[in-house]
């Protein structure tokens, strides 16, 4: 498999470790949401910059997504696709670029900013290994826990004045 140039060995790291990730901020979602709102933040800043320079740059690359694609988005992709590649990623990116925006926030802007991240997982889930699948599903549900608990730690609990039975003398 020769994915944009790199080896098969660098692109199974790089499934895996989103894979890897995704699942870490399932985790973080609920013990850690500040962290996982950085590296939210990170992944769709990152995500909305790639795809603005690759939709300027090379758009045609948007066209390999089809090999591992569902029927239903291959035929999307190689048919009318094609014709509004660039308008389509740049409206992608906008869209990444005010969801990893939004995990700057809490209240209302995280919670429609999750999901918006939600949808979009969720979406390019059928474009197969190509979107490290189920990476994406699996970030979703980090964003849907991240957004249930408003991005907000949870509370540590306070140590119990209770003491147990104690010997008297």
């Amino acid at each position: 498999m020769e994915t944009y140039g790199i080896s098969p060995l660098a692109f199974w790291s790089a499934y895996a470790a989103s894979n890897l990730v995704a699942m870490a901020l399932i985790w973080t979602a609920k013990n850690h949401p500040g962290f996982t709102r950085a590296a939210f933040f990170v992944i769709f800043i990152g995500a909305a910059a790639a795809n603005t320079y690759i939709a300027i740059d090379s758009p045609w690359a948007y066209q390999d997504y089809a090999d591992t694609a569902i029927p239903l988005y291959k035929q999307f992709i190689l048919g009318a696709f094609e014709a509004i590649i660039t308008p389509m990623i740049l409206l992608i990116a906008l869209a990444q670029l005010l969801i990893a925006l939004s995990m700057l926030f809490k209240g209302q802007f995280l919670i429609t900013g999750c999901w918006a991240g939600i949808t979009f997982g969720i979406s390019i889930a059928p474009l197969g290994l190509y979107a490290a699948f189920p990476a994406t599903l699996l970030m979703a549900i980090a964003l849907f826990v991240l957004q249930k608990n408003n991005g907000v730690e949870p509370e540590k609990k306070k140590p119990s004045s209770f003491r147990g039975l104690q010997p008297t003398h």
